[in-house]
């Protein structure tokens, strides 16, 4: 299955003609769903939402195509044909596009056993990791440049066994 979402803003002209080739009518609003053909498709609109989701895109449309749970970008499509073609068949050195967000079950997988096991001890006695454990678990998303994430992840090195600066950055996704 291939989940398609478009980055768009609507004062870039770019953009407006490219959502004119999907031929379909477009409801009001900034995160909506379309149908184009047998493919649903998600169009993001506004800058900020764009930013949100997709913290560094080369800019307007930009496509995300997500195939077989691996999601890659095509920048700047000129039309539907072309970026159904695309999404069809990724060229193979298509780099995969880096993504910030993931289910919380798959955030929580970053964690070894005995990391998680400590982390749910030290909340019975500290209210800041209990704080970020309560509001890891009411996420459907985790994304891992979001502040409060970023500031929970890092406030347990030290307070965990092992937990260190480097293991903190492995979960979060830093790379030097």
């Amino acid at each position: 299955m291939m989940i398609i979402t478009i980055l768009h803003n609507p004062l870039s002209a770019a953009s407006r003609d490219f959502l004119v080739t999907l031929d379909v009518t477009i409801p009001e609003g900034d995160d909506v769903t379309v149908t184009v053909g047998t493919d649903t498709v998600r169009i993001v609109s506004g800058h900020d939402a764009c930013v949100a989701l997709w913290p560094a895109f080369p800019g307007y449309p930009l496509a995300l195509v997500e195939v077989e749970g691996i999601q890659y970008q095509l920048a700047f499509p000129t039309s539907w044909n072309e970026l159904a073609a695309w999404a069809a068949n990724p060229p193979a050195d298509a780099t995969p596009a880096a993504t910030t967000e993931m289910s919380r079950t798959a955030f929580l997988a970053r964690f070894e056993a005995a990391e998680l096991i400590a982390a749910r001890e030290l909340a019975k006695t500290d209210v800041i990791v209990d704080l970020f454990w309560m509001q890891l678990l009411a996420a459907d998303v985790v994304d891992l440049t979001y502040q409060p994430v970023v500031d929970g992840v890092r406030y347990l090195v030290g307070r965990l066994p092992g937990f260190d600066q480097d293991r903190a950055d492995a979960i979060l996704g830093v790379t030097a």
